[in-house]
């Protein structure tokens, strides 16, 4: 019996989500098993991939395929995903097990269902479908899948590091990059608008912290480190970085003009001209505010472990989304001016973010006409700078291109990606399957 397309995407997705790829940052507390089931199934599901690719597993669960064409001229194509997701959270907020791949109400359910397993599944599934037909590219092509993306590694071992260093070894000087990131939404007025990513802000996390003797709380005195680490953090609220208008940003504001009205559609259109009145509307639009400056958000602190004592040593933990053309070191030496009552800061993960791409070159004119032969000419195809970090950082020194898209139309119907309830909706996967086939034939 044939199984339709929908179907055996869905059945496909099912099985990736019942592999429980949850990242530590402790290596040992891996599910290494878990990855090794998932690594089984792609074998099972795309035998043409495994002919006719060379496989290369990296550090503990990464894979990189490689097909060489024999063609030098053409800048390789990197289609990359990571395989490891988050913790599900509160289990019992779940309406399906989060690790079941549960089909209901037309969704997959699950963890990893929007980020990212939904986007290998495209992937290779396109790849699949492709060379099982024939189709052979006059391009090398690879895809690269991470296992690390959603931590940083205590150990230091990364797989989008040890990936990168894997593409070092076999001497490959330039790629073009796909990762995820931007989908295909309608707004509130009908438009139908396709975010590029052309550039990531970079997650840098710093450590605000003092160490001494603690005591008794019977006897604080009059200041205390916990009330010198509180002063800091409030410092550093009341002091965010200033607003600076990057090229990726001031693309994209023009290009939401296009789809406002009024006020907004005006300031918008030319931002630098209004930059007081896009200043004033960032200070009250989150995400609006983010796209315009390095955000500091302090997300974890620690003090005593019981209520009656003073603790020898506070911290506090922030995480920094730092602005493509800023450093961490940078933000480091801005943190701390801010500190108070010997409070000190240390930087403990992460890299710079690479700088933002153009949009004006023949690759990102491929992208937008994929786009467009997928799913119609009605699409807007906007540039933008995506506010999650990705794998795609640590390749800038080979990349010619970055585009963070996932190739899929999303809508209300789509669970929270990290959040209770991730699903996604079955009819949703062959569009995403199909983006990634015009893609490779385009390109």
């Amino acid at each position: 019996m044939q199984i339709h397309e929908e179907e055996q995407l869905t059945i496909h997705l099912q099985q990736f989500i019942r592999c429980s790829t949850i990242s530590n940052e402790d290596v040992e507390q891996f599910d290494w098993p878990e990855f090794t089931k998932l690594h089984g199934l792609f074998k099972e599901f795309y035998p043409t991939l495994y002919k006719e690719f060379s496989v290369t597993d990296v550090g503990r669960a990464g894979l990189l395929f490689h097909y060489a064409s024999g063609h030098k001229e053409k800048t390789p194509l990197v289609l990359s995903a990571h395989q490891d997701v988050v913790e599900p959270g509160v289990l019992s907020l779940w309406h399906q097990e989060p690790f079941s791949g549960a089909y209901a109400d037309g969704c997959v359910w699950g963890r990893g269902t929007t980020d990212c397993k939904h986007l290998f599944l495209a992937e290779m599934e396109a790849v699949e479908t492709l060379f099982a037909q024939g189709f052979r590219p006059d391009y090398d092509l690879y895809i690269a899948l991470g296992y690390s993306e959603e931590i940083y590694m205590t150990s230091g071992e990364d797989g989008g590091r040890l990936l990168k260093e894997a593409f070092d070894a076999q001497g490959v000087k330039e790629i073009v990059l796909f990762d995820e990131g931007g989908s295909i939404t309608t707004d509130a007025q009908g438009h139908r608008v396709a975010r590029v990513g052309l550039g990531d802000k970079s997650q840098i996390v710093y450590e605000l912290y003092k160490e001494g003797t603690g005591g008794h709380s019977s006897v604080p005195g009059l200041h205390t480190d916990m009330g010198a680490l509180a002063r800091s953090i409030v410092a550093l609220e009341d002091h965010p970085r200033p607003y600076k208008l990057t090229d990726l940003a001031r693309g994209q504001l023009q290009g939401l003009a296009k789809l406002e009205t009024g006020e907004r559609q005006r300031i918008f259109a030319d931002p630098d001209r209004h930059w007081d009145e896009v200043c004033a509307l960032a200070a009250e639009d989150p995400q609006l505010d983010a796209l315009l400056h390095t955000t500091l958000c302090v997300t974890m602190a620690q003090g005593a472990r019981q209520v009656n004592v003073i603790p020898a040593r506070v911290s506090a933990m922030i995480s920094a989304r730092v602005l493509p053309g800023e450093t961490g070191d940078e933000i480091l030496a801005y943190i701390q001016q801010y500190l108070t009552g010997g409070i000190q800061v240390r930087r403990v993960s992460g890299i710079d973010p690479v700088h933002e791409d153009t949009p004006h070159s023949e690759e990102f004119a491929c992208v937008a006409k994929t786009i467009q032969d997928v799913y119609g000419t009605d699409v807007m195809v906007m540039p933008s700078l995506m506010l999650f970090a990705t794998d795609s950082r640590y390749y800038a020194d080979i990349a010619k291109h970055i585009f963070l898209f996932s190739g899929y139309e999303q809508d209300q119907r789509w669970g929270p990606m990290h959040g209770v309830n991730e699903k996604i909706p079955a009819d949703a996967l062959p569009g995403g399957r199909a983006f990634f086939m015009q893609l490779l034939q385009n390109y």
